[in-house]
């Protein structure tokens, strides 16, 4: 309704009008490209033109698809400054939309996209970036939290990468791979205990998950004798009902755990 009150306005020569009319769009259907693609060209037209690019960037972000957009942006920026216009217009759209438990779609297809694609070229700021404003978007999505969690831990940031891993697992519990990579950071961060508590959890989801461990190597060619005995490592209880080989594993970890993902 209030996109084709916006298209009256405009019809009758009232900008602001129709501006304040397309404005509503936008608030009443935050989601909805057709808004903010004609907020955009009323803003374009008076003088709100870096607001109007800005609105543009953000129609593009939802509707992809929309080729006379794109040109527009990729004429206003170049194709790096459109890239960049498109990921502001990604997190400024999460911010203003939170909290949200939508399906996913579009926009949230988008970010996981473009977050994939950075983290291939070991951009990380920029993968951290946008996969953050994926976990708004896909605030129970636990891959969401969970590649984010690496993002933050491939620039050292340990502590955020915890908090990450940690919301990956508060949405999935029986999920293995934020309890093994939440055991990771917590070994850089001399927590060792916590790691190990972690790492317990693995072993009863997914122990082949530990398989790639640099310290496992030992316990798959030589069995349990590779490990140290019990008695070797103070205040340890192992879990009940492991197998010969998880609890090989197990005390491997538990006696020196090393290395991150």
């Amino acid at each position: 309704m209030w996109v084709q009150l916006g298209h009256a306005y405009g019809q009758l020569g009232d900008a602001e009008a129709a501006h304040v009319a397309y404005l509503n769009a936008t608030q009443a259907q935050p989601d909805l490209a057709a808004g903010h693609r004609h907020l955009g060209y009323v803003r374009r037209s008076t003088s709100r033109h870096e607001e109007g690019m800005r609105s543009l960037a953000r129609a593009l972000f939802l509707d992809p698809a929309d080729l006379d957009v794109a040109e527009l942006l990729l004429a206003e920026h170049g194709a790096a400054g459109m890239q960049a216009s498109l990921a502001k217009a990604a997190l400024a759209h999460a911010d203003e939309t939170r909290p949200t438990r939508r399906p996913i779609g579009l926009p949230a297809s988008w970010l996981r996209s473009r977050a994939r694609k950075a983290a291939r070229r070991q951009d990380w700021k920029e993968a951290e970036r946008l996969y953050a404003a994926l976990t708004e978007i896909r605030a129970t999505d636990p891959d969401a939290f969970l590649q984010l969690g690496h993002a933050l831990n491939e620039q050292n940031k340990q502590q955020d990468a915890e908090l990450a891993y940690r919301r990956a697992i508060a949405c999935d519990p029986l999920y293995a791979d934020p309890w093994l990579h939440l055991g990771y950071v917590l070994t850089a961060q001399g927590q060792d205990a916590s790691a190990r508590e972690a790492f317990a959890v693995v072993l009863r989801l997914a122990p082949d998950r530990l398989a790639a461990h640099p310290l496992l190597s030992r316990a798959e060619r030589a069995g349990p004798g590779a490990a140290p005995p019990v008695e070797s490592v103070p205040g340890l209880v192992l879990p009940p009902g492991l197998g010969e080989r998880e609890t090989a594993i197990w005390l491997l970890l538990a006696a020196k755990v090393q290395g991150r993902h």
